[in-house]
This record gives structure tokens, C-alpha cells and sequence, in this order.
């Protein structure tokens, strides 16, 4: 029996030695623990209950400490996060930066677009372009990103695909979108992502006409609203200001206050109800030009968004207002003046009619 006891006991200390990895000094009664031996004697359970506890106790500590290892390892890397610069480049050649002039570190777009505008076209050293650079803080400037991205005629965006930490910079991407925003007339090439967009119509906004202002709030309301609806009916926001501009300028406001109205019953975003009442004050106030010719007009035949007939109306006022002056009073020496001086000249006139009939009688 006290073989069999023994023989339990070793395969238990086993299997104890096993799971915390210590190893066993070879007697049924007794197991390693770290360099200390301890006898298990007859008390085995509460012995063994003791190491099991103090062995948890050592994994819970190890992995604290390791969460804390970690979590204080973010900290210093969210810390130690280099700065950003973002600053442009305008080159007279894009290909080579050395041929013809280059500029470097211009820190605003309008800096550089006047820049860019500066280089004579008749120069042949190559295309001129707009270039993007990145700069961290703490390295050296041949680390920098840099790419062109802009000529005379086209945006490049699909190039930005190449240099990452340009395309995923917000910084970096809030300079491109200024970009396209001041150069209208330059054709995209890439993709124009959703965000992008917002941004360029975003900074297009101060040189827009009431009608596109108009629109693109309404838009951005609508995306916000209910972006699932959003995108099954609009195929891009540049193509929906349009239309919703053009639908404003020509058939009116209601159909879009209609939506702005069951926005502000239905809505249960606080923000989105108090932009719609905003949209429709705005909307109330909103007086088309072809409302302002039906008034200043002569005629309905000329309402076609132009006040052609302002200024023809204008001067028909104003030599109302010259007829309506009182004349000054003139002297009677005067007006006998002008009479003698006016049959003086019929006189004069008369003579030589008669000089030039006698002449005709003579020949």
C-alpha cells in the first residue's frame, strides 16, 4: 500500500512539475521548487495548493507587467511621432529639376500657382509641373517624399498612389485638394475619392455663385442624412451640385425645401435638423434673377437671366429727372442778345443763297 502511494505521489508531482515547468528531485515526497526543495510530507495538498498559488500569482504579475510594457511603449511612440511639414515645388522641367529653374520649400498653393505662372511658355527645356514634398521632423532632406503631381494641363492624382505616406498624410492631402480647387480648369486624372471631392468643393466654396452654395449644402446635408440613399442616387457630388444649381437657378426651391422639411419632422440628429432650418432660411431668402427680370424687365420677351433692359431703363430716369430740374432764369439783355445774334446769322445765310442763285442765273 505504501508503494502504491508512493507511485500515486510521483505521477502527481509529475504532472505539477510539468504544468510550471520545474523539475523533480527525484523522491515520491518531495518536488523542486525554483532552487528550494520542499517536502511534501504528509500535508501534500496544502504544500502543493501553496505552489499552485504562488506560481498563478507570478504569471498574473508577468502579464500586468507586460500590459504596462506595452501600453507605456505606445505612449512613447504616439510622443515620439516626427512632425509633418507639407511645402510645394515648382520646377521649369518636370523631368529634371536641375534644367531651367526650380523652387523649393513654397509653403502656400497661391505662392506657388503664381510661380508656376512666372516661367515664360516659350522656353524648351521641358514641362513645367507642381510638385508635393514631405518632410519629417528630425530627418535629413534626402528622406523627404517628393513627387510632381501638376502641369498646365492636368492634375495627376493617380500618381499619389506610389508615395503612401503622401496619399495617407491628411496635411498632404488638404494641399492637394487646395490645388485642384484654384485650378478649375485642369483636367483629373485618377481617382477623385469621395472625401477629396468634398474637400475641393469645400475650399471652392467663397468663389461660388448663391446657386452652387445653395447646392452643395444640400448636398452635404443629404450624404449626412442618409448615406445608403446617397450613394444608390448620386453618382458623384460634382455631377449632383450641377444639376441641383441649374434646378434651382431655373425651376425654383421647392422641390429641395420640400426634402428640408421632412428632414426637420423626421430627423433625429439634432445637428442635421438645425443645418435643414438653416437651408431653408436660407432658401426662403433666395431670389432667382429670373424673378428679379419679371420686375425689371420692359417686357417677358427678355427674361433670359441677363437684366438687358437695367441700364436702357436707368437712362430713361435719369433725363426724367434732368427734364423735372427747374431751368435757371436768364436776363432779357441776354435773350436780346441771342435773338439779334441768331437773325444776324439768318441774314447772313439768306445773302448767300441769293449769291449762289444769282451765280446759277449768270452761267
Amino acid at each position: 500500500m505504501q508503494k502504491d502511494n508512493q507511485k500515486w505521489l510521483s505521477f502527481f508531482a509529475w504532472k505539477e512539475r510539468k504544468k510550471y515547468g520545474r523539475q523533480q528531485n527525484g523522491t515520491a515526497e518531495s518536488i523542486e521548487d525554483g532552487d528550494e526543495i520542499i517536502d511534501l510530507g504528509d500535508d501534500r495538498e496544502a504544500v502543493l495548493a501553496q505552489i499552485r498559488g504562488s506560481k498563478e500569482n507570478e504569471v498574473l504579475e508577468t502579464e500586468v507587467q507586460e500590459t504596462e510594457v506595452q501600453d507605456t511603449s505606445g505612449q512613447d511612440v504616439q510622443k515620439q511621432k516626427p512632425e509633418v511639414e507639407i511645402t510645394l515645388t515648382v520646377a521649369e522641367c518636370g523631368e529634371f529639376h536641375n534644367m531651367g529653374e526650380f523652387y523649393e520649400n513654397i509653403p502656400t498653393v497661391e505662392e506657388a500657382i503664381a510661380l508656376f505662372e512666372k516661367i515664360p511658355p516659350e522656353r524648351m527645356n521641358g514641362i513645367p509641373a507642381i510638385g508635393i514634398n514631405l518632410h519629417r521632423a528630425g530627418e535629413e532632406k534626402y528622406e523627404d517624399d517628393c513627387i510632381d503631381f501638376a502641369n498646365a494641363k492636368h492634375i495627376y492624382l493617380d500618381v499619389l498612389q506610389y508615395m503612401p505616406d503622401i496619399a495617407n498624410e491628411p496635411k498632404a492631402m488638404e494641399v492637394v485638394a487646395e490645388l485642384i480647387a484654384k485650378l478649375p480648369d485642369r483636367e483629373i486624372d485618377g481617382n477623385l475619392s469621395p472625401e477629396l471631392e468634398a474637400k475641393v468643393w469645400e475650399k471652392r466654396l467663397p468663389q461660388l455663385s448663391e446657386e452652387e452654395k445653395l447646392a452643395v449644402e444640400f448636398d452635404r446635408l443629404c450624404f449626412d442624412y442618409d448615406r445608403i440613399l446617397y450613394h444608390d442616387t448620386v453618382r458623384n457630388m460634382s455631377e449632383n451640385v450641377e444639376e441641383l444649381s441649374q434646378e434651382i437657378k431655373t425651376e425654383g426651391t421647392e422641390r429641395i425645401s420640400d426634402i428640408l422639411r421632412e428632414i426637420v419632422t423626421e430627423g433625429v440628429v439634432p445637428e442635421e435638423v438645425e443645418r435643414a432650418k438653416e437651408l431653408l432660411d436660407k432658401l426662403s431668402e433666395y431670389k432667382p434673377l429670373a424673378k428679379v427680370e419679371e420686375v425689371e424687365e420692359q417686357n417677358y420677351n427678355m427674361i433670359d437671366n441677363v437684366l438687358n433692359n437695367g441700364a436702357e431703363k436707368a437712362k430713361k430716369e435719369a433725363d426724367r429727372k434732368e427734364m423735372d430740374k427747374p431751368r435757371a432764369r436768364v436776363s432779357l439783355k441776354e435773350r436780346l442778345a441771342e435773338k439779334k445774334a441768331i437773325i444776324a446769322g439768318n441774314d447772313k445765310a439768306a445773302e448767300t443763297q441769293e449769291n449762289v442763285k444769282k451765280n446759277q442765273r449768270e452761267m
